[in-house]
């Protein structure tokens, strides 16, 4: 898609959120705390232009930067200006504040809220303009540089995969954990997971297990792996290239300089089974060492029934060949951590949504088997997102169990994916009728009667 194309659809996102009768908190002024004590209030993005370098701050870190409306509001608006022709920017770094996360999802908590009232506009608001951000990211002029050190989930992935260069750390953890709370994997998942290594898309998607470390960049969610330490170093030498930043072959020799053969282990707890290794050239993380071929043996099947169905029975045979080694144990060995890992992820199936789950492996048939481009992906998933908000699949009820009531006994709607019958699946991919489409036809009228989009560069 061209700049012009962006533009279109940057203005008719703002126009179809601007028409609306908007209830939501971030399109009405806000009253805290701070705000009573006469305290302005810090922006939930911030940007330094530094020369020719723009750094871009997600700032919620007390919600691990998730991310509301406003925030993807104002991103989208800042690419677009970033697009202009004759910006001063040569490149642009987007990070996460606080230390602890790059971008833990979405608001999906709000989302929720707000659709449980009767208010199902906000969440179509919310997802219009994240997807249309993820495709201008992904058409941005200028190399785009998305520093992704500690949690990464759902959204975070979005504002980070399209981009030119993705950075993870020994601290990063990655996941896409959507189903988990009855929704699906989105910000353009349908483009990008089938295009990971093996089967490890579908394993992502419907598991929402993490990967952690050099995990990360094996798993191509991640184009190079960097000390924590050597972030600071980092943003200096980015800085100092000025205009030489346009470069993509002088970015990427950086962030090569800085890569090490044998990165720091993952934080304990950060994932399960490790992510160590692996990075700037050293040995390959144990995703590819020995998970991918597990995960390819049981996710390579032909339906999340038969995915589950496989792995209950492989976790059956290696818990009774763990009893005949001698009691349960196997001293610590390759098969100790292949059960374990087995385990886990049957248990991650089967805490996810059934129908998330059967509509999630649609979503990636359909995409790859169409050979669908990023849009005609972002658009699919769109019309998916208006539904689940709209009540017609298990988000609502995910996010009240695990996020609102905490209760963690979702009611899902089926107990199985074999329960799942095909015309509530097919029925979930019908275009929604009240909605305009993210780009295409149209777009020239929505944009001659948008609202201007006011840079606060």
């Amino acid at each position: 898609m061209r700049a012009t194309s962006i533009k279109k659809a940057v203005a008719r996102s703002l126009y179809c959120v601007a028409t609306r009768r908007c209830r939501c908190p971030s399109h009405r002024p806000r009253t805290t705390s701070a705000m009573a004590d006469g305290k302005a209030e810090e922006p939930e993005v911030l940007l330094d232009v530094k020369g020719s370098v723009a750094f871009v701050t997600l700032n919620r870190p007390r919600a691990l930067n998730s991310l509301s409306l406003g925030m993807v509001t104002r991103l989208l608006a800042l690419n677009l200006e970033f697009s202009k022709p004759g910006s001063p920017v040569a490149c642009v770094v987007v990070r996460g504040a606080g230390g602890k996360a790059f971008c833990a999802g979405g608001d999906v908590k709000e989302v929720v809220l707000r659709a449980r009232s009767g208010d199902c506009s906000h969440g179509s608001d919310f997802f219009r303009i994240e997807y249309v951000n993820n495709a201008a990211i992904a058409q941005l002029p200028v190399p785009y540089i998305a520093i992704i050190d500690g949690i990464v989930m759902g959204g975070g992935v979005g504002v980070s995969y399209h981009g030119h260069f993705r950075v993870a750390t020994e601290r990063t953890v990655l996941a896409m954990p959507e189903s988990g709370i009855g929704l699906f994997p989105d910000v353009g998942a349908s483009f990008f997971l089938h295009r990971l290594p093996g089967h490890l898309g579908r394993y992502m998607g419907l598991t929402g297990q993490r990967l952690s470390g050099a995990e990360v960049k094996d798993a191509g969610f991640a184009t190079h792996l960097i000390p924590s330490s050597r972030l600071p170093d980092l943003e200096a030498a980015i800085t100092q290239l000025g205009p030489r930043a346009a470069d993509p072959a002088q970015l990427d020799a950086l962030l090569r300089s800085l890569e090490q053969t044998q990165p720091p282990a993952p934080a304990a707890g950060t994932a399960a089974g490790g992510g160590g290794g692996g990075g700037g050239g050293g040995d390959v993380s144990a995703l590819l060492s020995w998970k991918l071929p597990l995960i390819n043996a049981h996710f390579g099947l032909g339906s999340v029934a038969e995915v589950v169905a496989s792995l209950e029975a492989a976790v059956e045979a290696a818990d009774r060949q763990a009893a005949a080694a001698g009691g349960g144990g196997g001293g610590g060995g390759r098969g100790d951590e292949a059960r374990v890992f087995l385990k886990d992820t049957l248990a991650a199936m089967r805490k996810g949504s059934p129908l998330s789950h059967v509509a999630t492996w649609e979503m990636l048939r359909r995409s790859a088997a169409g050979h669908m481009t990023l849009r005609q992906c972002l658009q699919m998933e769109f019309e998916l997102a208006a539904r689940f908000v709209a009540g017609q699949a298990d988000f609502l009820e995910g996010v009240r169990a695990l996020l609102i009531d905490k209760d963690n006994r979702p009611k899902w709607r089926y107990g199985t994916a074999r329960e799942v019958p095909e015309h509530v699946v097919q029925q979930l991919f019908e275009p929604v009728a009240d909605e305009p489409p993210l780009f295409g036809a149209g777009a020239a009228l929505a944009a001659a009667a948008a609202p201007p989009v006011v840079s606060r560069m």
